[in-house]
């Protein structure tokens, strides 16, 4: 009996794609994935894999759609040609906000985009269906606004759970769900790793996507201050997490940014080197945890 690995797929916007690198690398060294959890992109892609665990097949699908449209369609075309000053997405999305902050205000906006535009580009890559109906055990995270708290869904529909998780906040409005708005599972658990377990892990892996070096300050104001500090503080939230799995995974994503999709190719490159890298630290935390295995398995 091969133990039970679950796989926890921290947020990134478009660096996310680096989690389609490493989980075509443990299907390739026939690493069994018994469950997943995401948190935002790492939420679509462990979608994704749970519906149709063919990587392979997963990567074909974003060569086909990341096209003109698909930045279109998120709001991406005008943010993925700011300048690299700019810096991180949600910087970048800022100044956006800030350009339109008088209209959205007296229009009353949570957001500069509805959710119904997230939702339709999710549904050009995710299967309509139920949680519960993927061949891999799913969990999907989002954080609640009314109580700050975690939201994991392992039931109902996919769209719906997406849609809460990806909902980045002040770019997409939150999602209602009864009472409470949902938004990015990020904000509150950007690598769901806690969640494994419960889902009947016996081995976790955690893959954190954030970036780990920050591009200088430019403009010295309130607004700059206080984007650095959230940044800092989700980074370092991301590392507390990634840190409680068994094995931490950390591809090198460079320069690149939340809204640089057409890089696609670097990222699920990057994934897929960092993996292989780690590949006899994984057989290692086995053969430790299972001698069993070792002997089965291994035959070593």
């Amino acid at each position: 009996m091969v133990p039970k690995i679950g796989i926890a797929l921290g947020g990134g916007g478009a660096r996310g794609l680096a989690h389609i690198g490493v989980l075509k690398v443990l299907e390739e060294e026939g690493i069994p994935i018994h469950c997943i959890t995401g948190t935002s992109m790492g939420a679509v892609i462990g979608a994704l894999y749970s519906q149709n665990p063919k990587a392979d097949e997963i990567i074909e699908k974003f060569r086909e759609n990341l096209n003109a449209d698909f930045y279109q369609q998120l709001g991406l075309n005008h943010l993925k040609k700011e300048s690299a000053r700019e810096g991180e997405f949600f910087q970048q999305a800022l100044q956006k906000i800030k350009k339109r902050i008088v209209i959205n205000l007296a229009m009353n906006k949570p957001a500069i985009l509805k959710e119904v535009r997230l939702r339709e580009i999710l549904a050009k890559f995710i299967k309509p269906g139920n949680i519960e109906d993927t061949q891999i055990p799913l969990g999907i995270v989002s954080t609640s606004l009314q109580s700050g708290q975690d939201i994991l869904f392992r039931t109902g529909n996919i769209i719906d759970a997406l849609t809460a998780s990806s909902s980045i906040p002040g770019f997409f409005s939150p999602t209602s769900v009864s009472d409470d708005l949902l938004t990015d599972g990020a904000v509150s658990c950007p690598v769901p790793v806690q969640f494994l377990t419960e889902m009947g892990a016996e081995l976790t892996i955690g893959v954190e996507i954030n970036l780990h070096h920050f591009a200088p300050i430019k403009e010295l104001n309130i607004i700059e201050i206080m984007t650095r500090v959230n940044l800092i503080t989700s980074r370092n939230l991301a590392h507390l997490m990634v840190n409680k799995a068994d094995l931490a995974i950390c591809p090198d994503t460079k320069d690149i940014q939340w809204s640089h999709f057409s890089r696609a190719e670097e990222l699920i490159e990057a994934g897929i080197q960092i993996t292989k890298a780690k590949m006899p630290e994984l057989h290692e935390i086995i053969r430790k945890k299972y001698p069993w295995y070792k002997r089965v398995f291994l035959q070593i």
